[in-house]
């Protein structure tokens, strides 16, 4: 049976923060994209946090994200075009102030930021990552909120389709790299075979501002995203789409990745800590409606 489920900013002190965008995500290389900027609360400096960040990361004065944009209310471009927002970008903003250094968002296709800050390529990444023992393996994680994962449907849910054994038998789109393809996927259809049922058919896409587009045009019958993302997509979609009732599936802890033994993820916990009991964390929370997904305590590599 398939088990169901899925420094502080008061004061508003302004920095410019310096922007390298992607102009292909797909490609997940920034070498050709032009340099924009955007302002962006910014935090005042914490020794305490400050006295752990690493002097190979702290030398340059930089920190550097490695992220996939049109991920809203997570990572995205608002409407003119060069303006970074989203919940991810405003709480690593804060974080970095906290630490004495400017951000730098780098957008990068979804499957590529691992790979990338493995490589040092950058040095952290933040995109509504999931904390899994197989990615623990391979990079070190500071937790900052909860999710889950939930459906996308067209308005009025003509197919039925929820999180459970409604969903066999539909086309379902899912973003590459993530954790919808890789455990929500294998794991819906297990219970469909075992039901007795047909499975669904995922169809895996290669980039999350292209996942509402599949919708609406009948490639997939419903999406499975997290949670927040499935709350944006229908909230912006003009009254097409909505999420449908249901218990989420697979709750998770969502975290930024820092290369292995860096010894950033310790400084980025302790930053995460500081936002959360100084309230800036909430306010954060507040602003992309995710209230209900906030934690109390960040942590390093929980055991999950």
């Amino acid at each position: 049976m398939l088990a169901l489920r899925k420094r502080h900013i008061g004061a508003a002190a302004v920095m410019a923060i310096s922007l390298s965008l992607t102009l292909s995500a797909c490609g997940g290389s920034d070498d050709a994209a032009p340099a924009e900027s955007a302002t962006s609360s910014a935090a005042a400096t914490d020794e305490a946090v400050v006295a752990l960040v690493p002097e190979a990361i702290a030398a340059d004065g930089k920190l550097t994200f490695a992220t996939e944009l049109g991920y809203p209310p997570f990572e995205y471009v608002e409407a003119d075009g060069t303006t970074l927002t989203g919940f991810d970008i405003d709480l690593a903003t804060a974080a970095a102030g906290l630490m004495g250094l400017t951000p730098e968002f780098k957008n990068s296709s979804f499957d590529s930021i691992i790979p990338s800050v493995k490589s040092n390529r950058y040095e952290a990444g933040i995109s509504s990552f999931t904390v899994n023992a197989e990615r623990e393996k391979q990079v070190d994680f500071a937790t900052y909120l909860s999710s889950g994962d939930a459906g996308v449907v067209a308005t009025g849910n003509p197919k039925g389709i929820a999180l459970d054994l409604t969903i066999c038998g539909n086309k379902v789109g899912v973003l590459k790299g993530s954790t919808q393809e890789t455990v929500s996927a294998p794991q819906l259809n297990d219970a469909c075979k075992k039901a007795g049922k047909p499975e669904a058919e995922f169809t895996v896409i290669a980039a999350s501002d292209q996942m509402p587009i599949a919708l609406q045009s009948g490639r997939v019958d419903a999406l499975v995203v997290d949670s927040g993302n499935a709350g944006d997509i229908a909230k912006n979609s003009k009254g097409k789409f909505e999420v449908p009732a249901g218990a989420l599936l697979n709750p998770v802890l969502l975290g930024a990745l820092t290369a292995k033994d860096s010894g950033l993820a310790p400084a980025l916990q302790a930053a995460f800590q500081k936002l959360i009991d100084n309230g800036t964390y909430q306010q954060i929370a507040d602003k992309y409606n995710l209230s209900t997904s906030v934690i109390t305590t960040s942590e390093v590599n929980p055991k999950v």
